[in-house]
């Protein structure tokens, strides 16, 4: 813990004042890219965190970009026990999906607001690594109007070693490629293997804010709370998948892996590899359930402690919006994180996977 010191001016009767120890601040930036069909979810996402947030622990700061409006840069305050919005910044229009304009925002947030600790909330639509107007066009990582950010550009535009954590509210944002390519811009990542279901975390803001704003970030409870508020819920909506991922363990696992995978062709073993997309072709497999096939049976005990060495909190329903209607899945295996398979009849997406970090720590 730092203590700093605070100078009103330079006469002798001025004393340093010594701030307590427990005046740990953080500045937790939430990034809503909403213009695009997720707009209307973008109030109630500020709408649930104003509720949430008691005020203290640092600064709630919100850039919200939606349909029909000009972006904003919100800053939640509060006066006499009540929590209001106010606008910091008005910006014309902008595209939120523009990795430049990310950086910007969030170098403004950083320089405005200065804490001892840093966190972002990520909120838009995406489709992980999956470069953008590919197969049934997805998002990437983020999306507005018609544009979509891809993974790579997403990260360049994030600064290193900034964020102690991130929470991506958007779906397919558990794989390993993407937890790997962040593994330098933020310590703890929470995500979703599969899609989150609307309104994802709406509810648990409006009761669990100041998770978040804990001197340690209480995450796992944050994560907990999502996950029980998903179980308790009916039908389709009974849905969810949660991962809590430490970073700083994954170039273990990534080494580990790159002496360890045999040369095996198991193309034939994937439709029996558990899957987390409703799609009619297959792209997001469970991680163990893929890499365990390619090690000797003597490793795998290994490699399930390794990948349990990143995973902190992980969590799954036993049925993702199974119904014939919605092409939904049954859940027997969720080992926290998902990975992308080599397949024949995608060239394309094979090419821009070996672009991945991941790929190249892995197959160096």
């Amino acid at each position: 813990m730092s203590f700093f010191l605070c100078f009103s001016s330079c006469s002798e009767d001025d004393h340093p004042v010594i701030q307590p120890e427990d005046s740990y601040s953080r500045t937790l930036l939430v990034y809503l890219a909403g213009d695009n069909n997720l707009s209307y979810e973008t109030d109630e996402k500020i709408e649930s965190m104003v509720k949430g947030w008691s005020g203290e622990g640092g600064n709630l700061i919100i850039y919200q970009d939606k349909s029909n409006t000009v972006p904003q840069l919100l800053e939640v305050y509060r006066d006499n026990g009540v929590n209001y919005t106010q606008v910091i910044q008005t910006y014309e229009e902008e595209n939120s999906a523009d990795p430049t304009v990310l950086a910007r925002i969030v170098g403004e947030v950083v320089r405005l607001y200065p804490a001892d600790s840093y966190g972002l909330i990520f909120f838009s639509h995406a489709s992980r690594w999956l470069p953008s107007a590919t197969l049934t066009a997805p998002r990437s990582m983020g999306m507005d109007g018609d544009t979509k950010m891809e993974l790579l550009d997403f990260a360049e535009a994030l600064p290193g070693h900034v964020f102690d954590f991130i929470i991506l509210e958007t779906c397919f944002s558990a794989g390993i490629e993407l937890a790997y390519e962040l593994r330098d811009k933020t310590d703890y990542i929470l995500g979703s293997s599969a899609e989150i279901v609307s309104p994802g975390f709406r509810e648990i803001y409006a009761r669990y804010m100041d998770y978040l704003f804990k001197q340690d970030a209480d995450l796992t409870g944050f994560a907990r709370k999502a996950f029980e508020w998903v179980s308790a819920q009916s039908g389709v909506f009974q849905s969810g998948t949660l991962s809590l991922i430490r970073t700083a363990s994954l170039p273990v696992l990534a080494d580990w892996l790159s002496v360890h995978i045999q040369d095996l062709d198991i193309s034939e073993q994937v439709d029996d590899i558990q899957h987390f997309d409703r799609y009619s072709y297959r792209l997001f497999f469970d991680m163990e359930d893929y890499y365990s096939r390619l090690v000797k049976e003597s490793d795998r005990e290994t490699l399930s402690g390794l990948i349990g060495d990143c995973i902190v909190y992980k969590a799954a329903t036993p049925y993702f919006m199974y119904s014939s209607s919605y092409q939904g899945f049954v859940i027997d295996q969720h080992s926290g994180f998902t990975t992308y398979i080599l397949q024949d009849e995608f060239p394309y997406l094979n090419e821009q996977y070996q672009e991945m970090s991941w790929y190249k720590a892995v197959y160096p």
